[in-house]
């Protein structure tokens, strides 16, 4: 399997995108600690706060994505990086709920298009199916190094009794959002040149584009079954079924970002091995399996070996992520038209907010009403159904699109340096 290098640009942003995620782990879990114990904002309120930051993100994301195919990733990406920065710096002096408003509808509107901006731009930078697929693999394990870092970071200097130790997290998190914008200076923008003939395109040409649109599915069950379903159940179902402490929770989501960090570039060679219809399906069935690990814990069984099932569960789900890397962005990019592509990434990231708006009350509703069983068994159920999901897609995929083999005319391209901005304009 031939071996390509990631273009040079593209590691310019991998690097930044590094800087940035040391910064948003620094602020990550703190947030709402801060919102509640420093500045005494009820918690009800506070979970309606970061509610609305998810439902301003879900409106923000596909406006974002038509502006990426109007101007180029790299502008949108540095806007959301601004608005970021000035929303942590609002943050460090929010004292109130009506100071609060307007910094969460600042970071909705800046947090959730990121993303989306980020994964356009680095597909354009590394414009072939090997070097992109690696690319998007190493993002992800410097994202997780990055929020773990900053994570321990956040959790050794801040205190509630002292809240200029918050202040200066969420100071520490704009300034490394404004380098990432600084990075971004220096890099090529590709877009395609816009002519007043074209005609015009929209969601609906996404949509249209029936294997693109199999992958938007399948990214839609995983947000339910994957990220959402953890932010929120993961905590809720440890303590409340598991009967685990505190720091158990805390210890599973080290253990699942040590695993991403450590195991995703071995995981990489694997999954270019696989068809990537294949690495789909691997992803819903090690999550099956994972969640119904983790329904073993609330089981009664002895408490090592509850204890052992929410770890186990931890390391198993951060082992689906490694397959989901290098393996989502790479689909749509490699389905998207060039004209569509920020609507397309766009739209594979917007349902990760819509998942994160409804997923937390639908987990924490189960489990409080006693249906964690019923919970877990319907993740299950959708993991699996991503897998059938991949199955039938690897027989809608050319063997390009779906990354088989390499061809000669492949293997004599990836060795010399990509021009990623050959048939595009640069501004």
């Amino acid at each position: 399997m031939v071996t390509t290098r990631i273009p040079h640009p593209a590691r310019i942003v991998i690097a930044g995108n590094a800087v940035a995620s040391l910064g948003t782990g620094m602020i990550l879990p703190l947030t709402l600690i801060y919102l509640h114990e420093v500045r005494g904002i009820r918690l009800p309120i506070v979970g309606a706060l970061l509610a609305m930051q998810a439902a301003v993100g879900l409106v923000a994301v596909p406006f974002s994505g038509a502006l990426m195919d109007r101007i180029g990733a790299r502008r949108v990406l540095a806007g959301t990086l601004i608005g970021q920065a000035a929303g942590a710096a609002g943050l460090a002096w929010t004292h109130s709920v009506l100071t609060a408003i307007p910094v969460m509808v600042i970071f909705g509107g800046s947090m959730a298009p990121r993303f989306p901006a980020l994964n356009a731009l680095l597909a354009g930078l590394s414009p072939l199916s090997g070097a992109q697929q690696r690319a998007f693999a190493v993002n992800f394990t410097v994202l997780n190094a990055g929020i773990g870092i900053g994570s321990g970071i956040g959790a050794a200097v801040a205190s509630v009794h002292h809240p200029a130790s918050f202040q200066v997290m969420f100071l520490g998190n704009a300034v490394c959002c404004l380098l990432f914008t600084a990075v971004l200076t220096s890099l090529p923008d590709i877009r395609l040149p816009r002519s007043p003939q074209a005609a015009k395109v929209g969601y609906r040409d996404v949509l249209a584009n029936r294997p693109l649109r199999a992958v938007v599915i399948a990214t839609l069950v995983l947000a339910f079954t994957g990220y959402a379903a953890l932010d929120a159940g993961l905590p809720a179902f440890a303590t409340v079924e598991a009967r685990a402490p505190v720091s158990v929770v805390a210890l599973s989501l080290t253990v699942n970002t040590a695993l991403i960090v450590v195991a995703q570039l071995f995981v990489l060679r694997l999954v270019r091995a696989l068809r990537r219809s294949r690495a789909l399906a691997m992803i819903g069935l090690i999550w099956a399996v994972s969640w119904a690990i983790f329904g073993l814990a609330g089981l009664g069984l002895p408490h090592a070996v509850r204890i052992t099932c929410i770890l186990g569960f931890a390391a198993l789900f951060g082992l689906g992520e490694t397959f989901m890397a290098p393996t989502i962005s790479p689909l749509v990019n490699s389905l998207a038209d060039d004209h569509v592509r920020g609507r397309a990434n766009a739209l594979s990231a917007g349902v990760y907010s819509l998942a994160f708006v409804v997923s937390p009350a639908i987990s924490t509703g189960m489990i409080g009403a006693g249906l964690a069983g019923l919970w877990i068994g319907l993740l299950c159920a959708g993991c699996l159904a991503t897998v059938g999901i991949g199955l039938r897609l690897g027989r809608r995929l050319t063997a390009e699109q779906d990354q088989v083999s390499a061809t000669p005319e492949q293997r004599a391209e990836s060795a010399r340096e990509p021009e990623p901005i050959a048939p595009c304009e640069v501004t």
